[in-house]
């Protein structure tokens, strides 16, 4: 990208350098960064978590309002809740009273957010279960 030259617009320099980071990495996302997406299907709402090199006690899951917070944190350096990073997800509605389950497998972290299921409590923080 450092060659592109932008004052011709038909100028093939340094182009196809920046299709193959557009298409590798689309969000040229950092070290600590991770990446989501969301889906939706009929009952549920479906957040995923690509989380590359992580352990289950390094995440943090936890809801208010209408936010869904998703923190890493470092467990290897004391103390062991340092954020090293942080994702939140806003959706269109409350979260707390929902019906919400985290599934980690293989690196990815999978959140089930039921649309018309609701928690008998009223939560902020979410277990994550190890598969």
């Amino acid at each position: 990208m450092k060659n592109f030259d932008n004052s011709n617009p038909l100028s093939l320099n340094g182009l196809e350098d920046w299709m193959k980071q557009f298409l590798e990495d689309p969000y040229l996302l950092d070290d600590y960064q991770f990446r989501i997406d969301l889906f939706e299907t009929q009952n549920e709402y479906i957040i995923e978590a690509e989380l590359s090199g992580y352990q289950p006690d390094q995440i943090q899951l936890n809801v208010q309002n209408d936010a869904f917070y998703i923190k890493l944190t470092d467990c290897e350096k004391p103390p062991n809740d340092t954020v090293l990073t942080e994702r939140v997800v806003t959706l269109p509605f409350e979260l707390e009273k929902k019906k919400i389950e985290a599934l980690f497998r293989n690196e990815i972290l999978e959140i089930y957010i039921k649309k018309n299921e609701k928690r008998k409590k009223k939560k902020s923080k979410i277990k994550i279960k190890v598969l």
